[in-house]
Order: C-alpha cells, then structure tokens, then sequence
C-alpha cells in the first residue's frame, strides 16, 4: 500500500511538473469542405503546435517583432513547428456544426527554439534588416513570387543590388525542386529542397550563426557576479540565466574566480531587454547577498 501511495505520488509531482513547463494554447479551426474530422483534428492540432511555438518565440524575442513578421512566422510555423514539440495533451475539443475548439497543453523545446530563431536571423535582424542581394527567375508564379518574399520579410532581409551576401534562388532539375546558393566572404553554400521554404532556411544559418560567433567574439555585454560561497552557486545561476530568454540571449560563462572571500563569475550575453534584465537580476541576486555589474564588453 505504502509502495502505491509513493508511486501516485511521484506520478502527480511529474504530471504538475510537466503541466508548470507547458504552455496551454486555444485554437477554432473551420470545418472546410470535403474535409474529414480526422483531418480537421489534424489541422486542429497543426495550429496549436504553431501558436504554442509562436508564443515561446515571442517571449524569446522580447516581444518586438513585428507583427507582420509575427504572422509570417505563425504562417511557416504551420507547417513547421512539429521539431519544436516535445510533449503535448489534449485537454478539451468540442465539436460544432462549423468546425472544431481545441484546447491543448503543449511542451515546447526551447533550447532547439532558441537556437534555430538565431540560425533564422530573427535575433539579429530585431534592431535593423540585413542587406542582402537576392536573385530570383523571372518565372515564377504570384503564387512562388509571393513565397519568397515572405521569407525575405520573415527574415529580416532587405534586398539591396550589389550587398553581400547574395542569395540565388533557381529551378531545380526534377520538376518541383528548387536549388538555392548562398555566397558569402568567399565560401558558397548549396541547397536543393521541395519546400523553399526549408531550402531558405537551409542555407541563411550559414551566415547568421557565423555572423553570431563573430559579433559574441568583437562586441556583446558582460555580466559580472559576485559573493558566492562555492561554485556551485556560480552553476545554478547559469541554469537560471539560460531560462531568460525574454531578456537575456546567448549567456557564455567565460571566467570564475574564487577568493577567500568567495566566488565570482563572468558571463558574455547579448542583451534582448535590458529593463527585464536589470528588473530581473534585481529581484533574484541581493536578496542572495549577490551583487552585478552589467557592462557593454567593448567599452568595459
């Protein structure tokens, strides 16, 4: 008996635990014609993935992308969001006459998220867009012309004649293939996909990671903390900053120093929204006996 109580225990601790790092979405989807039920609870579910992933996306970049890149991103999503989810429950449907209310928990992955929202160039276009050159035949369809600017615009792109890098978007070889170079600082990159989408996106984390690498290695800002009685603080503070995304990108913890005083560290970040930041680093390091400096690194 005792072995059953423990066991339901521990069972309600990780469904609490599950349910506190899940975010709950609400979606109507239409009933379309020809359409059966079980590709409207399909379709249903396709667009509680995406708002779900959206929303996180949102938090992570602060909340300021625009809103008409906030709706291209929902619109790629749609058919893109199922790498980002790591669990999901049902917790109401209701069916009507003219379609389907769906509520799910969804548990999105937030590290691969965060990353790949890098890779995209969302981050770094947030401030301004990136000059690009960008090519493309002249026979594609409103359909295909309309695609493809919604990528550029979705990822920042401001296409200007003679930038780098330059981007080059072709008919593939079999029929309905696309085949897209990326040519940048004298490295150029291939890509052939169905989906132009995931051809695009094949090829611009070519340049927005290493554009990351270079901007945390040139600039950034540097947070430093101390009063820390072991290392171990210095270890779980990191975990901590990892999970502020609305507010703090790309921490790297570069020094630790321990005195007989106690230990101090040293983290390189890309700031998204000092006033979080600064709000949230307020609220969780003197009430610890921690203080911080946050300086920009090149000036600091």
């Amino acid at each position: 008996m005792r072995k059953y109580i423990f066991l339901l225990t521990v069972t309600s601790c990780l469904l609490v635990a599950w349910a506190a790092l899940a975010g709950q979405v609400q979606v109507f989807e239409p009933m379309a014609e020809g359409m059966s039920q079980r590709g409207l609870r399909d379709t249903a579910r396709a667009q509680g993935f995406a708002q779900a992933v959206l929303e996180e996306a949102n938090t992570m970049l602060g909340n300021k992308l625009p809103e008409t890149r906030s709706a291209l991103l929902k619109e790629y999503l749609l058919g893109h969001a199922e790498p980002y989810i790591q669990g999901y429950k049902v917790v109401s449907s209701q069916d009507y006459p003219e379609g389907l209310s769906l509520t799910m928990d969804v548990r999105v992955d937030r590290r691969t998220l965060r990353d790949s929202l890098g890779s995209m160039g969302l981050f770094a276009t947030l401030g301004q867009p990136q000059a690009a050159t960008v090519v493309w035949p002249g026979d594609l369809s409103d359909e295909e012309l309309q695609a493809l600017h919604h990528l550029i615009n979705l990822t920042g792109i401001a296409p200007t004649e003679g930038g780098s890098p330059v981007f080059t978007l072709e008919r593939g070889a079999d029929k309905g293939t696309w085949k897209c170079h990326l040519s940048y600082d004298g490295r150029e990159w291939l890509a052939v996909n169905t989906d132009m989408a995931a051809a695009w996106f094949t090829l611009w984390p070519r340049f927005f990671d290493q554009a990351t690498v270079q901007a945390a290695q040139t600039g950034g800002e540097t947070l430093t903390v101390s009063g820390w009685f072991s290392p171990d603080g210095v270890l779980e503070f990191d975990r901590v900053l990892h999970g502020w995304d609305g507010a703090v990108q790309n921490a790297r913890l570069v020094t630790m120093d321990m005195q007989p005083s106690g230990a101090g560290a040293t983290w390189a970040v890309s700031v998204v929204n000092r006033d979080r930041l600064e709000m949230l680093l307020n609220a969780f390091l003197p009430q610890r006996g921690l203080s911080f400096h946050l300086a920009d690194a090149t000036r600091d």
